[in-house]
């Protein structure tokens, strides 16, 4: 059962959002390399004492507590605060509270071995914390929103607790003795370690956690830290919260950076304001202002695994038909789109799944362990040909509605593509329907538009992500497109493929040209984050979408 899928995407595309720096400051996002059960090391000499980096966040933190957070800015700051039996800091996933790992041969069974680890307050880290975490997340009476990711990590029962009154008791989570944590999964999952990063799994001391009750995590004397930071100075609902180095890390000696000062930033121009004054380091921009900095070295752009689309209709008699789609599909010219409009790094794409996203054990991302063709590139000769035949088969006049929010990027996109359109195919009418972003939700979640411009974002790292938006059976198939032979594969790559990465891939990859052959979706454009990032500072960006500060550097 997948929840919420559109808002939790939206935790990781806004989590790149303005830095700073209490030194001088250079970007970087390389690979840390390191073995999957290796400490992280340090790179020597990086940090002066007393380093400091000021990160700007668009929102003040709401909470600490791992198992309920839910934007953008808790996101940020409890993925420096809690560690979990994994980590990811970039395209490689490492064990991190868990020293190993044994997995069945069936991969429905992992038994974890943890490390000797410590909380901020100096207590052992133990099995039971995690048994205590997961049915806390699971649990109802909790309210989190991200219940629904033990469900998708395939944890036994945890749908059936969340969602249909289960007893807790039943979570396929047990504790062996201190050092041996059991799962047990109700079918093999292929991305478990991607999706046990998230900080909702990262384990809760039990004793501290029902000592402090309803106000866990709610201040600085509220919430003790498994990871590599702790809160130093916080108050909930205030503009500044400040983290500092956890002495009781079991990995502090990798750990350079002595303290992150996380500090809300109400726009855009404010940010660049104090970019521009020193007083921040990093700042997260957009549209002209990346052409401006453009062939700077203090511009650092990343693609987000987050995807523009034209999403369709199937259920209009008009949008049945192949040819029109086609015709719709030729005439969008989307590097224009890309270059000419959004300015921002963000690139051109033909495909479902983007762009450095989902490694396999070779490093190999998805796009590279799959033959998959764009089959539906700009061609205005293409574009009039399958108009013509549209037209022989539904009438010379057809009017569209395209259906998009009020965010300035969705309405510029909007009015270019009406002009494009119905520039190219003569005859197409396209009404443009602008409603507020929560609206625009609801509208096509409830299938009500022709046309509609929208996003998607993983909230974990596998291809199934995006292949499931064209599942005749997936309840965020707004298109409500429908094709045998593509559910025959997507679910087989769901199942029966679980255990086998290669044909797992493959089978995806014909899922996603059958998609692209029929036109079930339209790709637009991947989405980039664009931030100047003044020299000194290299931090780390995830494959999920955002920075990652567990592992920065300043180096003078």
């Amino acid at each position: 059962m997948k929840k919420l899928i559109k808002s939790t995407a939206a935790v990781f595309l806004a989590a790149a959002v303005l830095v700073g720096c209490g030194s001088t400051a250079s970007n970087s996002s390389s690979s840390a390399g390191s073995d999957a059960s290796a400490p992280v090391a340090a790179d020597a000499g990086a940090a002066a004492s007393g380093s400091n980096i000021n990160i700007g966040i668009e929102a003040n933190v709401s909470t600490l507590d791992n198992n309920v957070i839910d934007t953008p800015s808790d996101f940020l700051v409890v993925r420096a605060m809690q560690d979990g039996l994994y980590e990811q800091t970039d395209k490689e996933i490492r064990l991190a509270l868990a020293e190993s790992v044994d997995v069945s041969d069936d991969g429905t069974e992992y038994t974890f071995h943890l490390r000797d680890a410590k909380y901020s307050d100096g207590n052992p880290i133990v099995a039971g914390d995690f048994v205590y975490s997961w049915q806390r997340l699971v649990n109802p009476e909790t309210g989190s929103e991200y219940a629904w990711f033990a469900g998708a990590a395939g944890i036994k029962n945890a749908d059936a607790i969340a969602y249909e009154g289960a007893d807790l008791a039943t979570l396929g989570v047990t504790a062996v003795d201190d050092k041996t944590l059991k799962v047990e999964l109700d079918h093999a999952v292929p991305f478990f370690d991607a999706i046990l990063t998230m900080p909702c799994f990262a384990p809760v001391e039990q004793a501290f956690a029902e000592q402090h009750g309803d106000v866990y995590g709610q201040s600085v004397d509220d919430i003790i830290s498994s990871g590599p930071y702790v809160v130093d100075s916080w108050t909930v609902g205030g503009g500044d919260l400040r983290l500092v180095k956890n002495p009781e890390y079991w990995n502090a000696d990798a750990i350079s950076v002595d303290s992150l000062t996380f500090i809300t930033v109400k726009d855009q121009q404010s940010g660049i304001l104090a970019y521009e004054s020193g007083s921040l380091d990093v700042v997260t921009i957009s549209g002209d202002l990346v052409e401006q900095y453009k062939g700077s070295e203090i511009l650092d752009t990343q693609l987000s695994p987050q995807v523009m689309y034209i999403y369709i209709n199937h259920d209009n008699k008009n949008l049945a038909n192949l040819n029109l789609r086609k015709a719709l599909a030729y005439a969008v010219n989307k590097t224009e789109i890309a270059d000419s409009i959004l300015k921002d790094g963000s690139k051109a794409t033909g495909y479902i799944v983007p762009e450095s996203f989902a490694f396999d054990a070779n490093g190999k991302s998805y796009r590279e362990q799959v033959n998959v063709t764009d089959p539906n590139g700009y061609d205005v000769d293409k574009a009039k040909e399958a108009w013509e035949s549209a037209k022989a088969e539904l009438g010379d006049s057809i009017s569209l509605e395209l259906l998009y929010d009020d965010v300035p990027t969705s309405k510029n996109i909007a009015q270019y593509l009406k002009s494009s359109l119905e520039g190219t195919l003569e005859g197409l009418t396209i009404e443009l329907r602008e409603v507020p972003y929560e609206a625009c939700w609801d509208e096509q979640k409830a299938g009500n538009f022709d046309l509609t411009v929208s996003s998607w974002m993983a909230d974990y790292i596998d291809p199934s992500m995006y292949v499931d938006i064209l599942n005749t059976n997936y309840e965020y198939n707004l298109g409500h497109y429908s094709n045998a032979e593509y559910d025959k594969l997507d679910n087989a790559a769901a199942n029966e493929l679980a255990t086998d990465p290669v044909k797992r891939a493959e089978a995806y990859g014909e899922a996603e040209q059958i998609g692209l052959d029929n036109v079930g979706i339209i790709p637009l454009y991947q989405v980039s984050s664009a931030s100047l990032i003044r020299e000194g500072i290299d931090v780390k960006f995830a494959p999920f979408g955002s920075y990652v500060y567990r592992y920065a550097t300043i180096n003078k």
